[in-house]
């Protein structure tokens, strides 16, 4: 199981293909362990405290606990409760830190916005007619204003993420490689499709 710092979930079968760190779109994942959970369950000791002082409503403490509960759940069957009642004692949640979705590139207020915008459309317009083949939808990959401006949109398509000196590299049914100047490689994955490593939580 893969859990972000909200309690989004995702699990997979094939573990080993990834890193400790994933991120789908914008949202950073950890593979669960006890160290991860002991630190989660600081965080839902700390929403307590604050729904006790009327800083969130009960409402919302008890969305928080109904997730946490699945995952709770989901780590005493995998990892056994002494191992987890161990790593709640001994973590230090003060130098503990979280997975932490990959920041925006800086601005580059020396570049025109239109060769910006020129850079990040002709990138995708190069893989277009190949992700269209494969089942993404114009929508998914560019994101227009009503009035056909370039920027982002509610629905965070492709052009969302690319940056001018980004690279796209592998593009599948199920996602499009992003390479970025550093080497590092993201993904920007097709959510309306079947994702064979994702089993949806009820």
């Amino acid at each position: 199981m893969f859990v972000s710092t909200c309690l989004r979930t995702w699990t997979t079968d094939r573990p080993s293909i990834f890193a400790r760190d994933v991120q789908i779109n914008d949202t950073a994942y950890r593979r669960l362990d006890p160290e991860y959970f002991a630190w989660l369950r600081s965080k839902m000791t700390m929403a307590k405290l604050a729904t006790n002082a009327g800083k969130i409503s009960r409402e919302e403490f008890d969305t928080l606990r109904e997730k946490f509960n699945v995952i709770q759940d989901w780590a005493i069957h995998r990892f056994g409760e002494p191992a987890l009642l161990e790593a709640v004692r001994s973590l230090d949640t003060r130098t503990y830190e979280p997975p932490v979705a990959e920041p925006d590139s800086p601005p580059q207020p020396s570049r025109p916005a239109e060769a910006v915008k020129d850079s990040v459309l002709g990138k995708v317009d190069a893989i277009r007619e190949r992700a269209v083949s494969l089942g993404w939808t114009t929508d998914q990959l560019y994101a227009t204003g009503p009035s056909g401006r370039f920027g982002v949109s509610h629905d965070r398509a492709l052009v969302c993420y690319l940056k001018p000196h980004d690279e796209i590299g592998e593009v599948t049914r199920q996602s499009i490689e992003i390479i970025l100047p550093n080497g590092v490689q993201q993904r920007f994955y097709n959510m309306l499709v079947e994702q064979p490593w994702i089993a949806r939580l009820r």
